[in-house]
């Protein structure tokens, strides 16, 4: 599902700004959100333990999953390398489409957690989950201003995931929906630069782009883009009214 949406920017900053008491007006369409509603919208399972982020996972689970050279330097924040080698491809899909991380270098006791689920140790509600994910989000971005609120806001796919959902009860068509004016989108800086690992700040610069360009994050080790797709590193022909990489330059 994620591979397939053409996710849209201005609606998911939109949807963030937007969201109070479990409900989203958009467009004088009213969006209500939660575990149930992403349940339905993705399919997955509403059922298993309701766990988020910031809960306690005992030591003894971690280990099935932990290099044996490893085992007693684990922490609450653990390198990437510790983890198992079969495990691996797990747990990028789970920190590209769960958690929606870019980035692979440290682990943390929630990625464990995700683990155990898909390994079938021990169940939990993803559409809870994410509803909590969504629902954090919502509640840092609507504290920024607005030139940065885009750093902080993920689950794109889910986002419209939910959207199209809502809209297919109206039998609303989707290019119905998103032609309205609120969508086109304001004009926003598209550079931002942080050292890797640390919090990201914006440049002084005009406010010359459209928001529907991807924003670039520069590095020390070079520069990429920085919403993630299912498989990759987002490319600009993976958002909906991106320009073509060449433009984008």
């Amino acid at each position: 599902m994620i591979e397939g949406v053409r996710f849209h920017h201005e609606l998911a900053r939109l949807f963030a700004t937007h969201l109070h008491n479990n409900k989203v007006t958009l467009a004088r369409i009213t969006f209500t959100i939660s575990p149930t509603v992403i349940s339905e919208a993705t399919r997955i399972p509403d059922g298993g333990e309701n766990w988020y982020k910031g809960q306690d996972i005992d030591q003894e689970y971690y280990e099935p999953y932990i290099k044996a050279r490893y085992k007693d330097k684990i922490k609450r924040v653990f390198p990437f390398k510790f983890l198992e080698d079969r495990y691996a491809p797990l747990m990028k899909i789970i920190s590209k489409c769960f958690t929606c991380e870019g980035r692979f270098s440290q682990l943390y006791a929630y990625h464990i957690r995700l683990l155990m689920h898909f390994t079938r140790v021990k169940m939990m509600n993803l559409p809870y989950f994410m509803f909590r994910n969504i629902e954090k989000m919502a509640h840092i971005v609507q504290r920024k201003p607005y030139l940065q609120q885009l750093n902080s806001i993920y689950h794109y796919s889910l986002i419209k995931i939910i959207v199209l959902h809502h809209l297919s009860h109206l039998n609303m068509p989707w290019e119905t929906f998103i032609s309205h004016e609120m969508f086109k989108g304001a004009q926003i800086s598209s550079s931002v630069h942080h050292e890797e690992g640390g919090p990201s700040s914006h440049e002084k610069v005009k406010e010359t782009e459209i928001i529907g360009v991807p924003v670039f994050v520069k590095y020390k080790r070079g520069t990429r883009k920085l919403f993630v797709a299912a498989r990759r590193v987002l490319s600009p022909q993976g958002v909906e009214g991106a320009l073509p990489s060449s433009s984008a330059k």
